[in-house]
């Protein structure tokens, strides 16, 4: 438990340090969830060999929202602790990810450590375009611009990049989104242009009070580069 509650504590300081008092709480909205998941799945790989607890906190204000999200594996195979900050106008959304993945065994929380070759550290940047209510179309293209994302045999940055259309439904009162996601060249995700996570996730909130739920997750994977299947199931609170 010593790691899990590292990474929520520090996810609690950094979250109230980016709110700074309770008047900026009372004029914008502060989110709370923590989820489950039989296996945590990240774009086309799967992270750690247990179940994954995630907890997350969420500040959001006007056009902008920052956020802490954390992972941790109970038998210690993955830990991770993400910073994200966003801006969003109209159907676009622009966000700037912090990803911290220590080495496991943690051996000494090196979150400050962020010199290139040294850094646990990768800031991915993210574009989405979604327009729910007039179509059910979306595309994300993400960069990975610094950080723990280097080619081994020069030293330089991969710039390793992601793009993923995909379509959403909800039939019965369930979400279904099927996705497609590629790398255009050699980069972290794959050694050469590649699909790399097609799938479908599903989502069903359930009303458990007036004024709470929970929502219940899966998703089927399927990454065509390492020819691996992946399932999970989840819950969130």
């Amino acid at each position: 438990m010593k790691r899990f509650t590292t990474i929520f504590l520090s996810t609690l300081l950094l979250i109230s340090t980016a709110v700074s008092g309770q008047d900026s709480i009372s004029d914008g909205k502060l989110r709370i969830s923590v989820e489950i998941y039989s296996k945590h799945l990240w774009r086309g790989s799967a992270n750690g060999t247990t179940v994954s607890l995630q907890p997350s906190l969420e500040y959001q204000k006007g056009r902008f929202t920052t956020g802490a999200w954390g992972a941790w594996c109970p038998n210690g195979s993955y830990t991770e602790l993400d910073l994200y900050l966003s801006w969003s106008a109209e159907n676009l959304t622009f966000t700037l990810y912090d990803y911290f993945c220590p080495v496991n065994p943690v051996q000494k929380f090196e979150f400050f450590e962020i010199a290139k070759g040294r850094t646990r550290h990768t800031f991915d940047l993210n574009a989405e375009y979604a327009n729910p209510e007039k179509h059910p179309f979306a595309l994300l293209a993400a960069v990975m611009v610094y950080g723990d994302d280097l080619n081994p045999e020069n030293g330089r940055n991969n710039y390793s990049t992601y793009i993923e259309p995909s379509v959403s439904f909800t039939p019965c009162k369930f979400n279904l989104r099927a996705f497609t996601g590629f790398t255009p060249f050699s980069s972290y995700y794959a050694n050469k242009a590649s699909f790399i996570n097609t799938g479908i996730s599903v989502a069903r909130k359930i009303p458990v009070t007036h004024k709470y739920a929970v929502t219940l997750k899966s998703a089927l994977v399927y990454n065509p580069f390492r020819k691996q299947a992946h399932f999970t199931l989840g819950v969130k609170l």
